[in-house]
């Protein structure tokens, strides 16, 4: 996870290595055989108001299909883009944060663990230690399941990634 090149406002900013540590420090699969590691970590209050934000004001998307439709439509961009201009250089940064509910199955997690191999390089997951109906209440105060959010956009990302620190 240290060669992940965060989104530059969370670089530029005193708390970058607060954040880098946070990631590293509680990652693991997120299933027995997974490939990719993710940090598993406390919902806040912060984080579940930029998240409700997020939602809002289209800056986020929920559940697993839309999210990864939305992925493989970017990716299709960004590949048309790349035959386009070949030389031109790709900004291999993370631009896309999901974030998982804690009592997803195994098959869900599996397709999570696709998705991130799938977009490595700009795609990071932190799983919630917080159950998708809990979430839900959380984020659409219903107790409408919620067990994925994708944030899709780069400074309110950012924002969410700080949400995650500890107060102080």
């Amino acid at each position: 996870m240290s060669t992940l090149k965060l989104p530059k406002d969370v670089v530029a900013d005193p708390r970058h290595d607060a954040v880098v540590r946070l990631l590293e420090t509680h990652a693991a699969p997120l299933w027995e055989r997974g490939r990719q590691k993710v940090a598993t970590l406390p919902m806040t209050d912060t984080l579940a108001a930029e998240l409700r934000s997020a939602l809002a004001a289209g800056h986020a998307y929920q559940g697993l299909e839309l999210i990864g439709e939305k992925l493989a439509s970017e990716q299709k961009g960004l590949d048309a883009l790349n035959e386009k201009t070949p030389g031109s250089p790709q900004n291999a940064r993370v631009s896309r944060i999901l974030f998982l509910a804690n009592d997803g199955s195994e098959r869900f997690y599996r397709d999570c663990d696709a998705l991130l191999s799938r977009y490595p390089q700009r795609l990071l997951a932190c799983r919630l230690d917080i159950p998708g109906e809990a979430l839900g209440q959380a984020l659409l105060g219903s107790t409408k399941m919620v067990r994925s959010v994708l944030v899709v956009d780069k400074k309110v990302g950012a924002r969410a990634l700080f949400a995650l620190l500890p107060p102080g």
